[in-house]
């Protein structure tokens, strides 16, 4: 897993798919890829009109358009409608599961009501939801899901038969898990740019 959004890179994307699955290369199975999108509609949709086999993974983070456009400044341009539209296409085509990334941040989507939310959106599409606690970075007010939460929110998720798994999170102590990287290499760029 990288930083920044591989669909906007897509030619160089599908250009690495095709090294990464030729027999005469590194040989690896077409079904066994995984592509991470935000969710960039018209990239997403000529992915998948191209023949892709593998799998997707959705930053989702959010049950509803609403929220999800408050967290993802992408999802004021897609809409999470159109995000699921492509999506059926693409289970259509291929009979994959879904795999949609959903960080729980405390007191903003990670309430009954969100689960509940969540549920009626996943609820008859094969999918998959991966839980992951929020790790902290300096910038931003956010806070981690108590573990109580967490819990409540996957046995919700489970319970209404969508298989649900949550991360184990590495790295926290150090600042440097998912998220904690990134805003620290932002921090040293911003800095080199003011000449710190």
């Amino acid at each position: 897993m990288g930083m920044g959004e591989p669909l906007l890179n897509l030619g160089n994307v599908m250009e690495s798919i095709n090294i990464l699955t030729d027999p005469g290369k590194l040989g690896l199975g077409k079904r066994r890829l995984t592509v991470s999108t935000s969710g960039y509609i018209p990239q997403l949709k000529t992915l998948i009109q191209s023949g892709y086999l593998g799998r997707l993974a959705i930053s989702l983070h959010a049950p509803n358009q609403e929220l999800r456009a408050k967290l993802m400044p992408v999802a004021k341009i897609f809409p999470l409608p159109m995000l699921m539209e492509a999506l059926d296409e693409f289970v259509s085509i291929t009979n994959k599961r879904v795999s949609y990334e959903y960080v729980l941040i405390k007191n903003i989507n990670d309430q009954h009501e969100h689960a509940l939310q969540l549920i009626k959106l996943l609820k008859r599409r094969l999918a998959h939801v991966n839980l992951i606690p929020y790790n902290p970075i300096a910038e931003v007010d956010y806070l981690r899901s108590p573990n109580s939460n967490i819990a409540r929110f996957k046995n919700l998720l489970s319970d209404a038969g969508i298989h649900t798994t949550v991360r184990v999170t590495m790295g926290d102590d150090v600042n440097a898990a998912c998220g904690q990287l990134a805003d620290r290499e932002n921090k040293k760029n911003s800095a080199r740019k003011i000449g710190i």
